[in-house]
């Protein structure tokens, strides 16, 4: 089904058959529907039945960064995150209320993941998932220094992702580990993975794979 919170159009769709107790995972990665090959990878990675609400359209550099940045190469984040961040809690909220009142866990991959811990320092989830998360954002690990989340928090990154000629992404690997280093000191539990490859590599799977280790 498709509903609307504050303006911005969600995908909720079941994955095995969840109960009025099974979690709620809010996705954030590309717009659209989940597809086929990632409740396959869901199914593969031994996922309980769980709801999941994934927006209908995205602009990963307006909705998923949390302050405007000009990369400079004419690539600039517009920092929208905190409007996006009202549909997110407008569905959440709604959701618990009329269908899944368990737990609650938002998960993204790249800028969605950067943007998943940064909603997981303004709102109460029970756990988030960053993967192959943008930690190399400006100004991003001295915000979590002052903002560190709570909760259970899943991290990974592909070994290779800091193999790039742009010189602001190729901290990747640097600032994850800062990432991960704050998150152990605030946060209930902390789960990292290196995965292969680098950032295009099974995005799928790694998204798979952090959903079913938060909401085991």
């Amino acid at each position: 089904m498709e509903l609307e919170f504050v303006g911005r159009r969600w995908n909720i769709v079941s994955f095995g058959e969840p109960a009025a107790g099974s979690p709620l995972v809010v996705m954030l990665a590309g717009g659209g529907v989940p597809t086929d090959e990632f409740l396959n990878k869901l199914a593969g990675e031994g996922a309980p039945p769980l709801w999941i609400a994934s927006p209908s359209e995205v602009d990963w550099d307006r909705d998923y960064t949390p302050w405007p940045v000009d990369a400079g190469g004419g690539r600039a984040f517009s920092g929208g995150a905190d409007a996006f961040g009202e549909s997110v809690a407008a569905l959440c909220g709604e959701m618990r209320r009329e269908l899944c009142p368990g737990a609650v866990y938002i998960v993204g991959y790249s800028l969605g993941g950067l943007a998943a811990m940064y909603f997981q320092t303004k709102m109460a989830f029970d756990g988030c998932g960053c993967c192959s998360g943008s930690a190399w954002y400006p100004r991003w690990i001295e915000y979590l220094e002052q903002n560190p989340p709570r909760g259970k928090i899943y991290i990974s990154l592909g070994g290779k992702e800091k193999n790039t000629r742009d010189v602001l992404m190729a901290s990747v690997a640097e600032a994850t580990e800062l990432m991960r280093r704050i998150c152990e000191r605030s946060a209930e539990a902390v789960f990292f993975r290196n995965e292969p490859g680098g950032h295009f590599r099974d995005p799928d799977g790694r998204l798979a794979r952090a959903i079913s280790r938060l909401c085991r």
